[in-house]
């Protein structure tokens, strides 16, 4: 009886681990996408962004959604259902909700196929209009592994709309192709209709919040000029590259237009750059919007926002830490004075190790010196603690075992500096200033060190 039950608990565990295999097989990005093509697997950025959404909904609407890009030359239609009815049979999704995606290269077409459970939500109108307003502005630009995660982007937004009892409605003149429907996407074909609409001027008397009016205003008529006077030059040329659809407008009024009531605008002491914002805790869903006054007036930054803002899978917004304080982004990172950061990037209050009042920049710091030199005379000073809610952190991005290696640029640089010099610069240097660190960061996880420059702006 003892080998017997040894024996049933190995085929158990065994079979345990095939079906965890399985699963993890079927889960593999391999598989969800497809690429026979080889036209955008090797995007590790829009694939790690599609993977969360697809995984979203599979596990919060049991929606399996797979993309297949292929270059054969048999029909799409025969190809499409016959790779449907594979979906089907080895399906992620417990109660028969599956579409399929699939991009033909050669045929320079789009076929997306809807299962008979999903049909009620994802219908005739849908499917048209994701397709010629969704995927073809995307494909035109040869930019296909940005109109894949748009399309899964596409399909949470609805699944949350018909979980609502919304129907969907399409804000335009939709020819009905059906649930299994097919469309030209006009792949790397440009249109000599994108990137227009007419100008809108910014004024010297146009606040913040006067301009993003006016740029919700430009949205409603889904201008894509991308040389709009409201825009900072940098977002002129960020635009200029970047596929604008009417789905991305129209998703962003969505999103914007119950936000303005409640947004407060910050503005730096340098009199250039100004957020306006709304509680980052509590109103996630209302991302910040950056200005930037450049030839006198106030301009909209897209740019930076799209630089270190990231959205989740129901449109909340977070930081991109590893691009928070780079470039132009370390000018606005003073909005977020008080505010921490969670381990999953969102802003957050601080608890009980809040900043001391009294504490400008709120760190903590300790000694070393080098090999050879004088403890009492020589002593360079070392970051120990931050708080996490401090200018130190949420401005400068100070981390606990920065040793100071030196501070300023250029001919201000002051290589070698000791503790107390060190500390004297940091309680004087004025408000404003755009403080620069060297530091040497020693990492306890992987327990190596590396140089790096650390820049903010002082509070």
């Amino acid at each position: 009886m003892k080998y017997i039950l040894v024996s049933i608990l190995v085929l158990f565990l065994v079979g345990c681990e095939s079906k965890k295999e399985v699963t993890e097989e079927q889960n593999s990005i391999k598989n969800i996408i497809i690429d026979d093509a080889y036209v955008v697997l090797d995007n590790d950025k829009i694939m790690k962004e599609y993977r969360d959404f697809n995984q979203h909904l599979l596990d919060d609407f049991d929606i399996d959604f797979r993309t297949i890009t292929t270059s054969d030359d048999s029909d799409i239609d025969l190809f499409a259902n016959s790779e449907f009815k594979r979906l089907q049979k080895e399906s992620r999704s417990q109660s028969g909700k599956a579409i399929l995606m699939v991009i033909n290269t050669l045929q320079d077409k789009v076929r997306l196929e809807v299962s008979m459970a999903l049909e009620p939500v994802y219908t005739d109108a849908f499917v048209s209009y994701i397709e010629r307003k969704g995927f073809v502005p995307y494909f035109r630009n040869n930019t296909i592994a940005d109109a894949i995660y748009m399309a899964a982007e596409l399909i949470s937004d609805r699944a949350y709309d018909a979980q609502s009892g919304k129907e969907f409605m399409p804000p335009m003149q939709s020819k009905s192709i059906g649930a299994g429907a097919k469309t030209k996407a006009h792949i790397g074909k440009k249109n000599l209709h994108e990137k227009k609409g007419n100008n809108v001027l910014s004024s010297s008397s146009d606040t913040p919040m006067d301009v993003l009016k006016k740029y919700l205003a430009s949205e409603k008529l889904h201008n894509t000029n991308p040389n709009l006077d409201i825009y900072t030059d940098a977002t002129k040329a960020f635009v200029a590259k970047h596929t604008v659809t009417e789905i991305n407008q129209n998703n962003e009024i969505r999103f914007l237009t119950p936000c303005m009531n409640s947004k407060e605008v910050k503005y730096a002491v340098d009199g250039v750059h100004a957020v306006l914002l709304n509680d980052p805790v509590n109103q996630r869903k209302c991302s910040p919007y950056f200005f930037k006054k450049e030839q006198g007036n106030w301009k909209l930054d897209i740019a930076t926002m799209a630089q270190i803002l990231r959205f989740n899978t129901t449109m909340q917004w977070h930081f991109n830490m590893k691009e928070r304080l780079k470039g132009e982004a370390k000018y606005y990172a003073f909005a977020f004075d008080g505010y921490g950061v969670d381990r999953n990037a969102f802003p957050t209050i601080v608890g009980k190790y809040k900043k001391p009042k009294d504490a400008r920049w709120g760190f903590k710091s300790g000694i070393w010196y080098k090999p050879g030199e004088n403890p009492k005379t020589q002593s360079r000073c070392r970051i120990t603690y931050v708080w996490a809610d401090s200018p130190a952190f949420m401005r400068l991005g100070l981390e606990p075992n920065d040793y100071i290696l030196s501070v300023g640029k250029g001919m201000n640089k002051r290589e070698n500096i000791y503790y107390e010099d060190f500390m004297d610069y940091m309680a004087s240097v004025p408000s404003g200033t755009l403080v620069s660190i060297e530091v040497r960061h020693y990492d306890q996880d992987t327990k190596s060190r590396y140089r790096v420059v650390r820049e903010g702006v002082a509070p």
